[in-house]
């Protein structure tokens, strides 16, 4: 390989759209490119992405390059890339899967692990490792495994091992931890102010599990850690977190991404450019400067120029060892595969569903004279979700079983209609509430009070966040969900009804 062929693979880029045509084929040929991270806007369909990921393929193979490592981020909940017909696909959140047991971890992530293999997407950016031990962090919550650092070691080792064998190539994330942090990196530069000593108690244990596993690659924070690093830059851009601490007390062998750079925790501070240098020189094997194709291009073009302060040939047999192992071929489709792993999903998330607390309602009956559901809408938390409405599947399911439901929506983030909503609480037979992150959105967790202040027979549902739970200690049902995938509602509906024992268990604490 050439100069420019090294730094290539150094680099994992993002596409426009759902096809490779010309512009994008010649773009990435000129980029010597290393690997491809799809997300929705490159997803319609399962056939579709099947021909993108076997056509960028093809492209690499006939231009003379490694296979490319095609990586997602499909870790359940609601982060995941599944295009509409794939949305059964979806798993229950980390935290829904712990709620239902260690045995549940291992099977979702097989069931990932198989679906993106017939995908032809060869790694997933998961598990994440980060201990949710902020109740506030507005960007890891139910993506965690929960809160106690020997329980979320264990979970995150059963979830490598799993992805492991299915020959799928997991990325923990997000090094050195992200867990405990009120600020979105994708928003701003979240500052953690532990020591050492703090973080080899916490958020080190559950990578430290992951490389034991043998997990194969890491994905940095772009997390500051002013008691720790001296030079003041995030862990991304950190040699001190890097290379000291990683490779050299930690003793990681495996490869190193970058979390993207068009993130504004470094996009504010640093030029992509400069960002992609310098996450590399701290100890980074490959980037990701997402963006258009000209910002891409600048990327490596300068880590061309700056080739010679960067160790491109140790990242490179990094890279191509990986590639070796985990650049397979598709696996055929196999549909009785396929619904053995849909019912294993919905095993999986009628287990994580969790009563916490008495129950003094449930199971509800089909005979309601007037059952009332206020489902307080956000398709989109956080920039790492696609976005997607739970609302019309859990209409659908609830009105077959109460035809006369009066089913009301309104948005979390900013509620309206609240007369309204208040009157049809009052009239109900029953109310049903379904909140989302109220904890985080004063307004929603006010309308949630007044409903339940005209409205005794009620059950409240953490759609999202198990920590909103604690705005109703007095409800009669409190039920945490961990997420809102199609299995998960599915699953809420038939723990309302009675058609499955509720068994789920909590990860982090509620008060």
């Amino acid at each position: 390989m050439n100069q420019k062929d090294k730094a290539g693979q150094r680099l994992m880029l993002a596409l426009d759209g759902p096809e490779l045509d010309d512009a994008t084929a010649r773009f990435l040929v000129e980029m010597r490119v290393g690997g491809i991270c799809l997300f929705g806007r490159n997803i319609t369909s399962a056939e579709q992405v099947t021909q993108l990921t076997r056509d960028l393929q093809d492209l690499a193979a006939r231009h003379g390059l490694p296979p490319l490592l095609i990586s997602i981020d499909e870790e359940g909940g609601r982060v995941s890339r599944m295009p509409a017909d794939g949305q059964d696909w979806i798993t229950p959140s980390q935290m829904a899967q712990a709620a239902a047991g260690d045995d549940a971890i291992g099977v979702a992530a097989g069931i990932v692990a198989r679906r993106l293999r017939k995908l032809g997407i060869n790694m997933d950016f998961t598990p994440v490792a980060d201990l949710n031990n902020n109740p506030a962090n507005p960007a890891i919550g139910t993506r965690s495994f929960g809160t106690d650092p020997e329980t979320v070691a264990r979970r995150v080792a059963i979830a490598v091992r799993a992805y492991l064998a299915e020959n799928i190539a997991p990325c923990v994330k997000h090094f050195p931890g992200h867990g405990d942090t009120a600020v979105d990196s994708h928003l701003g530069l979240p500052v953690v102010y532990h020591n050492r000593a703090h973080l080899d108690r916490f958020e080190l244990a559950p990578f430290r599990a992951a490389f034991a596993a043998g997990v194969p690659a890491l994905m940095s924070a772009h997390i500051l850690y002013p008691q720790l690093e001296p030079s003041n830059l995030p862990a991304t851009l950190s040699p001190l977190f890097l290379t000291r601490l990683l490779r050299e007390e930690l003793g990681y062998t495996g490869i190193v991404f970058s979390d993207a750079l068009n993130m504004d925790a470094i996009a504010q501070y640093y030029p992509r450019p400069d960002a992609t240098v310098m996450t590399l020189k701290a100890g980074a094997d490959i980037a990701l400067p997402l963006g258009d194709m000209a910002t891409q291009q600048a990327c490596l073009e300068r880590i061309v120029e700056r080739a010679d302060e960067l160790d491109l040939d140790t990242s490179l047999a990094r890279i191509l060892a990986v590639k070796e192992k985990f650049a397979l071929p598709p696996l055929p489709a196999d549909p009785d595969r396929e619904r053995a792993d849909a019912r294993l999903a919905a095993e999986v998330a009628c287990r994580s569903v969790t009563l916490v607390g008495k129950n003094s309602l449930l199971p509800l009956s089909g005979a309601e004279a007037r059952p009332v559901v206020v489902d307080f809408e956000l398709p989109v938390a956080s920039f790492v979700e696609e976005g997607r409405r739970a609302g019309p599947l859990l209409a659908q399911l609830l009105g077959e079983r109460w035809p006369n439901l009066q089913f009301l929506t309104t948005s979390a983030l900013v509620p309206e209609n609240e007369a309204e909503l208040v009157a049809a609480a009052r009239e109900a037979s029953v109310l049903v509430v379904v909140v989302r992150n109220a904890q985080r959105v004063p307004a929603q967790a006010a309308l949630l009070e007044k409903l339940l202040a005209v409205q005794p027979r009620a059950v409240v549902v953490a759609a999202r966040d198990p920590y909103d739970l604690s705005l109703a200690p007095a409800a009669p049902v409190r039920l945490a969900l961990y997420g809102d995938p199609p299995v998960s509602v599915r699953a809420l509906v038939k723990a309302l009804f009675g058609e499955i024992t509720i068994t789920g268990q909590l990860p982090v604490k509620v008060n």
